[in-house]
């Protein structure tokens, strides 16, 4: 009875352990780094965007934003969380419900194409799509 016991106890630890591990986001490494980007009028007509992002190896993520409208400069900070699955990168705000989620495609060590696949906000262009850099003097795998 003890060694049904016991093993009944290691099965169902395995177990539990494999549901946990197999919900655990994923990390491609190539994507850890200081990425910087920038679009205009791609997501709201006459704004210019650019941002510098921090994807760090544990998931943490740090965007900081420089959007300039109608001659109007706004800097503002976003945090968050991203993973990757499926080939897919998923990026979601502090107090978001939902992800972003893009296709990403590695151009080179340096340059990374995203292409949006579901946004929650309805941007102006729906095939909205960028290109991240990466940017000297990296510091992401410093926590």
């Amino acid at each position: 009875m003890r060694k049904f016991l016991l093993l009944s106890i290691i099965v169902l630890t395995f177990t539990h352990v494999e549901k946990i591990y197999s919900k655990n986001p994923q990390i491609d490494t190539c994507l850890v780094g200081t990425w910087s980007g920038s679009e205009k009028d791609e997501q709201w007509e006459g704004v210019q965007k650019n941002w510098v992002q921090y994807r760090y190896p544990n998931g943490k993520l740090i965007t900081k934003f420089t959007t300039t409208q109608f001659g109007i400069v706004n800097v503002s900070t976003e945090t968050g969380k991203w993973w990757t699955k499926n080939s897919k990168f998923y990026e979601r705000r502090d107090g978001a419900k939902k992800p972003d989620v893009y296709t990403y495609e590695i151009a080179d060590k340096n340059h990374i194409i995203f292409r949006s696949v579901k946004l929650p906000k309805k941007f102006k262009d729906k095939n909205y799509q960028f290109v991240d850099t990466r940017v000297e003097g990296d510091k992401t795998t410093e926590l």
